[in-house]
Protein backbone atom coordinates (compact mmCIF):
# COMPACT_ATOMS: atom_id res chain seq x y z
CA UNK A 1 0.00 0.00 0.00
CA UNK A 2 2.91 2.20 0.17
CA UNK A 3 2.60 3.40 -3.61
CA UNK A 4 -0.83 4.89 -2.24
CA UNK A 5 0.26 6.82 0.42
CA UNK A 6 -0.41 9.94 -2.09
CA UNK A 7 -3.86 8.60 -2.50
CA UNK A 8 -4.60 8.17 0.86
CA UNK A 9 -3.60 11.64 1.64
CA UNK A 10 -5.10 13.54 -1.00
CA UNK A 11 -8.70 11.72 -0.13
CA UNK A 12 -8.40 11.41 3.44
CA UNK A 13 -9.12 15.36 2.78
CA UNK A 14 -11.72 15.40 1.04
CA UNK A 15 -15.46 15.62 3.25
CA UNK A 16 -16.51 12.65 1.52
CA UNK A 17 -13.55 10.50 0.52
CA UNK A 18 -15.82 7.49 -0.93
CA UNK A 19 -16.05 6.28 -4.50
CA UNK A 20 -19.25 4.59 -5.71
CA UNK A 21 -19.66 2.59 -8.34
CA UNK A 22 -23.31 0.74 -9.11
CA UNK A 23 -23.46 -1.96 -12.11
CA UNK A 24 -25.46 -5.23 -13.18
CA UNK A 25 -23.90 -8.48 -12.64
CA UNK A 26 -24.89 -11.26 -14.37
CA UNK A 27 -24.14 -14.58 -13.51
CA UNK A 28 -24.93 -18.56 -13.58
CA UNK A 29 -28.18 -19.19 -11.78
CA UNK A 30 -26.88 -19.80 -8.34
CA UNK A 31 -30.34 -18.90 -6.37
CA UNK A 32 -31.60 -22.24 -7.87
CA UNK A 33 -29.12 -23.93 -6.67
CA UNK A 34 -28.87 -22.82 -3.46
CA UNK A 35 -32.16 -22.96 -2.51
CA UNK A 36 -32.11 -26.80 -3.96
CA UNK A 37 -29.47 -27.54 -0.80
CA UNK A 38 -31.54 -25.37 1.59
CA UNK A 39 -29.17 -22.31 1.28
CA UNK A 40 -30.27 -19.07 1.49
CA UNK A 41 -29.12 -17.69 -2.09
CA UNK A 42 -27.84 -14.24 0.10
CA UNK A 43 -25.73 -16.27 2.07
CA UNK A 44 -24.47 -17.92 -1.00
CA UNK A 45 -23.21 -14.42 -2.38
CA UNK A 46 -22.38 -12.95 0.60
CA UNK A 47 -19.58 -15.79 0.99
CA UNK A 48 -18.80 -15.09 -2.52
CA UNK A 49 -18.54 -11.30 -1.69
CA UNK A 50 -16.42 -12.12 1.55
CA UNK A 51 -13.73 -14.39 -0.55
CA UNK A 52 -13.40 -11.64 -3.02
CA UNK A 53 -12.97 -8.68 -0.67
CA UNK A 54 -9.56 -11.26 0.66
CA UNK A 55 -8.70 -12.34 -2.71
CA UNK A 56 -8.42 -8.46 -3.81
CA UNK A 57 -5.84 -6.59 -2.56
CA UNK A 58 -6.89 -3.41 -2.47
CA UNK A 59 -10.26 -4.06 -0.63
CA UNK A 60 -7.57 -6.09 1.98
CA UNK A 61 -6.81 -2.61 3.71
CA UNK A 62 -8.03 -0.15 6.34
CA UNK A 63 -6.98 2.63 7.56
CA UNK A 64 -6.12 2.90 11.62
CA UNK A 65 -5.62 6.87 12.90
CA UNK A 66 -4.66 7.46 9.18
CA UNK A 67 -2.04 4.39 8.81
CA UNK A 68 -3.19 1.83 6.31
CA UNK A 69 -3.10 -1.98 7.74
CA UNK A 70 -3.92 -5.20 6.38
CA UNK A 71 -6.73 -6.84 7.05
CA UNK A 72 -6.15 -10.24 7.30
CA UNK A 73 -9.38 -12.00 8.75
CA UNK A 74 -12.89 -10.81 8.32
CA UNK A 75 -16.27 -9.87 9.72
CA UNK A 76 -18.97 -9.63 7.59
CA UNK A 77 -21.46 -6.81 8.59
CA UNK A 78 -25.14 -7.21 7.14
CA UNK A 79 -28.51 -6.08 7.23
CA UNK A 80 -31.26 -8.08 8.28
CA UNK A 81 -34.87 -7.18 9.15
CA UNK A 82 -35.47 -7.25 12.90
CA UNK A 83 -39.49 -8.89 13.96
CA UNK A 84 -40.99 -5.58 13.69
CA UNK A 85 -39.28 -5.19 9.77
CA UNK A 86 -36.77 -2.82 11.01
CA UNK A 87 -33.24 -2.49 9.80
CA UNK A 88 -30.63 -4.49 12.29
CA UNK A 89 -27.13 -5.54 12.01
CA UNK A 90 -25.74 -9.45 11.97
CA UNK A 91 -21.83 -9.35 11.95
CA UNK A 92 -20.42 -13.25 11.54
CA UNK A 93 -16.69 -14.06 11.55
CA UNK A 94 -15.77 -15.38 8.06
CA UNK A 95 -14.39 -18.47 7.22
CA UNK A 96 -13.53 -20.31 3.95
CA UNK A 97 -15.53 -23.14 4.74
CA UNK A 98 -18.91 -22.90 2.83
CA UNK A 99 -21.14 -25.17 4.60
CA UNK A 100 -19.51 -23.53 8.08
CA UNK A 101 -20.18 -19.84 6.66
CA UNK A 102 -23.64 -20.73 5.96
CA UNK A 103 -24.11 -22.62 9.34
CA UNK A 104 -23.24 -19.29 10.63
CA UNK A 105 -25.15 -17.21 8.92
CA UNK A 106 -28.56 -19.02 9.93
CA UNK A 107 -27.59 -18.76 13.34
CA UNK A 108 -27.02 -15.17 13.69
CA UNK A 109 -29.89 -14.54 11.31
CA UNK A 110 -31.94 -16.04 13.93
CA UNK A 111 -30.62 -14.23 16.78
CA UNK A 112 -31.18 -10.73 14.86
CA UNK A 113 -34.70 -11.60 14.31
CA UNK A 114 -35.71 -12.17 17.57
CA UNK A 115 -33.67 -8.97 18.95
CA UNK A 116 -34.91 -5.85 20.49
CA UNK A 117 -32.57 -3.53 20.07
CA UNK A 118 -29.61 -2.35 17.31
CA UNK A 119 -26.70 -4.47 17.49
CA UNK A 120 -23.78 -2.70 16.87
CA UNK A 121 -20.26 -3.35 16.14
CA UNK A 122 -17.19 -1.32 17.61
CA UNK A 123 -16.64 1.65 15.32
CA UNK A 124 -12.58 1.37 15.73
CA UNK A 125 -12.82 -2.53 14.52
CA UNK A 126 -11.16 -2.62 11.56
CA UNK A 127 -11.73 -6.19 10.11
CA UNK A 128 -15.34 -5.53 8.93
CA UNK A 129 -17.04 -5.83 5.79
CA UNK A 130 -20.66 -4.19 5.44
CA UNK A 131 -22.88 -5.56 3.05
CA UNK A 132 -26.78 -4.44 2.66
CA UNK A 133 -29.35 -6.70 0.51
CA UNK A 134 -32.19 -4.63 -1.16
CA UNK A 135 -34.54 -7.44 -2.28
CA UNK A 136 -37.02 -5.31 -3.16
CA UNK A 137 -35.08 -2.97 -5.76
CA UNK A 138 -33.49 -3.34 -9.01
CA UNK A 139 -31.61 0.19 -7.71
CA UNK A 140 -29.38 2.24 -10.54
CA UNK A 141 -27.76 3.66 -7.57
CA UNK A 142 -26.73 3.66 -4.10
CA UNK A 143 -25.16 5.76 -1.48
CA UNK A 144 -24.31 4.44 2.22
CA UNK A 145 -24.02 6.93 4.87
CA UNK A 146 -21.01 7.62 6.32
CA UNK A 147 -20.24 7.71 10.41
CA UNK A 148 -19.05 10.99 11.62
CA UNK A 149 -16.59 8.94 13.34
CA UNK A 150 -15.82 6.99 10.53
CA UNK A 151 -12.78 7.08 8.14
CA UNK A 152 -15.02 5.37 5.28
CA UNK A 153 -12.28 3.10 5.12
CA UNK A 154 -14.43 -0.06 5.26
CA UNK A 155 -15.94 -0.98 2.36
CA UNK A 156 -20.11 -1.11 1.89
CA UNK A 157 -21.41 -3.12 -0.53
CA UNK A 158 -25.37 -3.10 -1.58
CA UNK A 159 -27.22 -6.03 -3.22
CA UNK A 160 -30.34 -5.68 -5.27
CA UNK A 161 -33.66 -7.60 -6.21
CA UNK A 162 -32.44 -10.81 -8.58
CA UNK A 163 -34.21 -11.35 -12.05
CA UNK A 164 -33.70 -14.22 -13.90
CA UNK A 165 -33.74 -15.42 -17.84
CA UNK A 166 -32.55 -18.06 -19.41
CA UNK A 167 -30.67 -19.77 -16.92
CA UNK A 168 -29.01 -16.57 -16.03
CA UNK A 169 -29.41 -14.32 -12.87
CA UNK A 170 -29.15 -10.25 -12.87
CA UNK A 171 -28.77 -8.17 -9.85
CA UNK A 172 -27.26 -4.93 -9.39
CA UNK A 173 -24.51 -4.04 -7.14
CA UNK A 174 -22.80 -1.28 -5.48
CA UNK A 175 -19.65 -0.98 -4.40
CA UNK A 176 -18.75 1.80 -1.85
CA UNK A 177 -15.43 2.68 -0.84
CA UNK A 178 -12.63 5.04 0.47
CA UNK A 179 -10.93 6.50 -2.52
CA UNK A 180 -7.45 6.64 -1.37
CA UNK A 181 -7.43 2.54 -1.00
CA UNK A 182 -9.38 1.95 -4.25
CA UNK A 183 -9.90 2.70 -7.94
CA UNK A 184 -12.71 1.43 -10.36
CA UNK A 185 -9.73 -1.12 -11.50
CA UNK A 186 -10.49 -2.71 -8.24
CA UNK A 187 -13.56 -2.74 -7.91
CA UNK A 188 -13.82 -4.15 -11.26
CA UNK A 189 -12.12 -6.69 -10.20
CA UNK A 190 -13.47 -6.69 -7.07
CA UNK A 191 -17.11 -7.73 -8.95
CA UNK A 192 -15.45 -9.86 -11.29
CA UNK A 193 -13.73 -12.03 -9.16
CA UNK A 194 -17.41 -11.71 -6.75
CA UNK A 195 -18.93 -13.03 -10.47
CA UNK A 196 -16.36 -16.37 -10.31
CA UNK A 197 -16.91 -16.82 -7.18
CA UNK A 198 -20.52 -17.33 -6.45
CA UNK A 199 -20.94 -19.41 -10.03
CA UNK A 200 -18.29 -22.09 -8.81
CA UNK A 201 -20.29 -22.92 -5.09
CA UNK A 202 -22.42 -25.18 -6.76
Amino acid sequence: MLSRQEHIALFSDYEDPTVNITTVVTCADFVAKAKARNVPPFAALLFAIAEASLAVENFRWRLDDGEAVEVTHLKTGHTVLDKNNNLNFSAIEHTNDFNTFVRRYIEDREIVHAATCLRLSEPQDRDHLYVTCTPWLFFTAFEHPVARYGDASIPNIAVGQFKFENGMVHFPLAVQAHHGLVDGLHIHQLIETITDGVGALF
